[in-house]
């Protein structure tokens, strides 16, 4: 496994983009696959995101409107690249929030539920949940910031 510092296609930033590669195992001829995180926009991919792959077509269903729309073609890589969704369990989540035109990044902490709200069917005896009514908001280039407001990095 690799890992070194690439120029990200989408904010051209260099020193918080990141390729991870490593050899899939009893292939032959060998093969790689890398994966790429900006922690400077938030955007990811891989090698599996290619056009007419089935690997694509998944994320795409999963994904939001706003996901697909702000995605980026990367020519020298030939891969599609997406806004993260980071979600770090007890420390929350990170995700694109907006319209094509305007958005933004937001960081929902997770907070204990009340007693009262613990009996609530809709939390189905849950102890904690998101905080979505209070999550911070960001701008489309300070997604590094709500990762060290989550609590997962000091400083790159």
């Amino acid at each position: 496994m690799a890992e070194k510092n690439i120029t990200c296609p989408n904010c051209f930033d260099t020193k918080r983009c990141f390729e991870e590669t490593v050899v899939v195992p009893n292939t032959n001829p060998i093969k790689k696959f890398s994966s790429y995180m900006c922690f400077n926009c938030g955007y990811m991919s891989n090698t599996l995101y290619k056009n007419d792959t089935d690997e694509l077509e998944r994320l795409k269903e999963i994904s939001s409107e706003l996901m697909t729309d702000v995605s980026m073609y990367d020519y020298d890589r030939k891969i599609h690249w997406f806004p993260s969704v980071l979600n770090m369990g007890a420390l929350g989540i990170i995700y694109p929030d907006g319209t094509k035109d305007n958005w933004s990044w937001k960081y929902a902490s997770v907070r204990k539920l009340s007693k009262k709200e613990q009996k609530d069917s809709a939390y189905d005896g849950h102890e904690h949940t998101l905080d979505m009514e209070n999550a911070k908001e960001y701008g489309q280039h300070e997604f590094v910031e709500a990762c060290k407001d989550m609590g997962i990095i000091k400083d790159i």
